[in-house]
């Protein structure tokens, strides 16, 4: 932008070279971004030194923070040293320069130059002020974007580093619970010897707690490898018949125990697949999970079919549905729906997010149909043959 801005006020000013020089507010100093109409050797010479206030044409206006002009570059003292040395060898005389400002700041400079001595016209310098404010703008905008990358770059590094230390510190805490749960369900089965009922009942209650405990742990863990880029796919082939008869048989219990009734239809002769089976599993567990936990009375629903080369999986379900605003926000980091029924539910709000993080992996899509009041619809599409894990960003 600013190549065609020099250009432009070179024509329209019958000029035979211009420059814009941007403002380094850390060393004080003016430095080439751009030129028209130099010769390259010469250029050259420009970018290997810079400007400070008050030096040159250019300097001189930024000093000023108004235009200034020198008519014969042989009847002044305002270039010296290796500077003149240049201006005299492109053989201009005649030199305009106008202060890029920006509420007040110096930005840099543009500078016209000509061949021949004289003034620049009032109308020039009035048009050489417009094309000014245009290289501020552009200077500014350009300075933002950096600022920005710089920030992303710095996120970025700061995302991952906190990737990673929850990775480590999920897999940390994993361990010494694990041997919690060992050592409790050895006690409760009696391998120590005879264990009063009432410390039992104690000890299963800290199982659940502890199951409970782990699965969020397992949750932190899996968003932290994906989020790290440690978590890939293990893809052989799989029925999915068997991974729904699986979720059926793990999760058959919670929902008699909240007296629903999981009904499962899988379409028949349907194709061997080819993904991360264990992944899928975890995917459909989460699903139908959430479905029995924010169900309260009447059913849940799993059905499987295939068709145009993929998998579609539908967990519908008679809860209170889902506000429309909420649709996307359900899939982030962290968040669950904000209707009242379902606030008072735990878990961390990671599943649906980890949830769609695998499905992306395998190329596929997951959504929400939710009817407010009539419960809500989870879909689930997810290519039959998975060749090779989506790179996550």
């Amino acid at each position: 932008m600013l190549a065609n801005i020099v250009a432009r006020a070179v024509q329209l000013s019958s000029s035979d070279s211009g420059a814009v020089y941007e403002y380094d507010e850390a060393s004080q100093e003016l430095r080439l971004r751009t030129t028209h109409g130099l010769a390259p050797e010469l250029v050259n010479e420009l970018l290997a030194q810079s400007l400070h206030i008050g030096e040159g044409a250019t300097g001189t206006a930024a000093a000023r923070r108004a235009p200034y002009q020198v008519k014969d570059l042989h009847a002044t003292d305002a270039y010296q040293g290796p500077l003149r040395s240049v201006m005299e060898r492109s053989e201009m005389r005649a030199v305009l320069a106008m202060p890029l400002l920006r509420e007040g700041r110096i930005l840099g400079g543009l500078t016209v130059s000509r061949k021949t001595p004289g003034a620049y016209a009032p109308e020039v310098v009035e048009l050489l002020q417009t094309f000014a404010s245009q290289s501020a703008l552009a200077i500014e905008n350009a300075r933002l974007f950096r600022e920005i990358e710089q920030k992303s770059r710095e996120l970025e590094v700061a995302s991952k580093h906190k990737s990673q230390f929850l990775a480590n510190m999920s897999h940390e805490l994993r361990t010494p619970l694990n041997a919690i749960l060992g050592y409790t369900e050895l006690i409760v089965d009696r391998v120590y010897g005879d264990v009063p009922e009432k410390i039992v009942e104690v000890l299963e209650r800290v199982q659940g707690s502890g199951r409970h405990l782990l699965g969020l742990i397992n949750d932190v863990l899996d968003l932290s490898k994906i989020e790290a880029g440690q978590l890939t796919l293990t893809l052989s082939e799989y029925s999915f018949d068997e991974v729904v008869q699986a979720v059926a048989n793990a999760l058959g219990s919670l929902a008699a125990a909240k007296q629903l009734r999981l009904q499962v239809d899988v379409a028949p002769n349907l194709p061997i697949g080819r993904g991360d089976e264990r992944r899928i599993t975890q995917v459909l567990l989460n699903l139908v999970g959430n479905a029995i936990k924010f169900t309260d009375q009447g059913e849940v629903a799993l059905r499987v079919s295939a068709a145009n080369g993929a998998f579609l999986v539908a967990v519908a379900d008679t809860g209170p549905g889902i506000e429309a605003q909420d649709q996307e926000k359900i899939f982030e980091e962290f968040q669950q729906s904000d209707a009242s029924s379902t606030r008072s539910k735990s878990g961390t709000g990671l599943g649906l997010a980890i949830a769609r993080r695998i499905v992306d992996m395998h190329g596929g899509r997951i959504w929400v149909e939710p009817t407010l009041g009539k419960g809500a619809t989870f879909y689930v599409s997810i290519p039959i043959r998975v060749e090779r894990s989506e790179v996550m960003q």
